[in-house]
């Protein structure tokens, strides 16, 4: 009787341990991922640049735990100004992100990490060159739609200073810094 009753339990232990498992198959994704995304941008200046836009990010990382991610990218600002300044900017990123899953398929996350821009600056008839590196942060919910792909919504912050060091014949404006506020729509596979 002991012994069927220690089978018993133990094939119940395992198939509560296997059905934990296969429910949150989804949000582990542990490994490397690649991924994209496509972000409507707003980006406001100082300097009448206040112009709604996109960026695109190409992506490759790797979640360590079933919490934290270390994540790298390429992301590309596009170009934003009027007629009289405008900017062209890109840059290379590297974020943490820390994220909780909520059931099944839905994680939320918080990012946060810096980005390495390089910005050319455009002023009637002159140009200068430009790169820095600033912090940014964000939120966003990953759902996945099977154990390998997950769609991602994200909301990210970065505000660009230029050195007025670097910005040489734009010196004489007062600020030419710029923020970007970006909610993203993008796409992951891990491996």
């Amino acid at each position: 009787m002991k012994k069927s009753y220690l089978a018993t339990l133990a094939a119940a232990s395992l198939l509560t341990t296997s059905g934990f498992a296969a429910a949150n198959s989804f949000v582990d994704n542990m490994g490397p991922y690649v991924g994209a995304s496509y972000s409507l941008l707003k980006a406001d200046g100082d300097e009448d640049f206040d112009k709604e836009d996109n960026a695109t990010k190409l992506f490759v990382g790797a979640q360590f735990h079933q919490i934290f991610a270390l994540e790298a990218g390429y992301i590309d600002f596009g170009n934003y100004g009027n007629s009289v300044f405008n900017t062209d900017l890109d840059g290379y990123t590297l974020a943490i992100k820390a994220g909780i899953p909520l059931g099944e398929r839905f994680t939320l996350y918080a990012q946060g990490g810096n980005l390495w821009w390089n910005a050319d600056i455009n002023a009637t008839d002159e140009s200068s060159d430009a790169d820095g590196s600033d912090f940014f942060y964000g939120a966003g919910m990953a759902f996945a739609i099977s154990e390998s792909w997950q769609l991602l919504l994200e909301y990210t912050r970065v505000d660009v200073k230029f050195d007025r060091d670097e910005i040489g014949i734009l010196a004489e404006i007062d600020s030419f810094d710029t923020k970007f506020d970006q909610a993203s729509l993008g796409i992951k596979y891990t491996f």
